[in-house]
């Protein structure tokens, strides 16, 4: 357990020192850097919250990444096609509009079956539905950790 503390604090010191030195990289680069990070430390947090065996950990991070990576994918069309259709959108006929409305319902039915909640089943298997709850939680909890400290560094600054 202290073990994870240890991980955390150190990711949480090196995102200060690094982002000294990253003035250097264009927008592209911070923001990916800025993803990996998250992502990193929503891994030591969701690792620390479930106490995973490294066997299970093997299992669950695969079927997690796989259902987060889909879910990520199919938001970035939705992006994409949400980008397209404004360019768009003052001279669009009504044919074309509700094309536009088609692909947006299929995107977003696409995404909600995406999500953990759907593919629960396999998780289960692996981590037990106890802990899948314990997951659900962690999630939110993170997100909200993740809100306040931008909220707080937002009022800092």
């Amino acid at each position: 357990m202290n073990n994870i503390y240890i991980i955390l604090l150190t990711i949480c010191c090196s995102l200060g020192m690094n982002a000294q030195n990253s003035d250097h990289l264009d927008h592209q680069d911070r923001k990916k850097e800025m993803r990996d990070r998250i992502k990193a430390l929503s891994i030591a947090h969701i690792t620390k919250e479930l106490d995973l065996t490294t066997k299970e950990a093997e299992k669950f991070w695969p079927l997690y990444n796989q259902v987060k990576d889909e879910r990520n994918r199919l938001e970035s069309n939705k992006k994409s096609l949400i980008n397209k259709l404004e360019t768009e959108f003052e001279t669009m006929s009504e044919s074309r509009a509700l094309s536009y409305v088609d692909q947006m319902v299929a995107l977003d039915q696409k995404i909600v079956a995406t999500n953990l909640d759907y593919n629960h089943e396999e998780i289960i298997k692996v981590i037990g539905a106890k802990r899948f709850l314990k997951l659900k939680k962690a999630e939110l909890d993170f997100r909200r950790n993740m809100i306040n400290e931008y909220r707080d560094r937002n009022r800092r600054n």
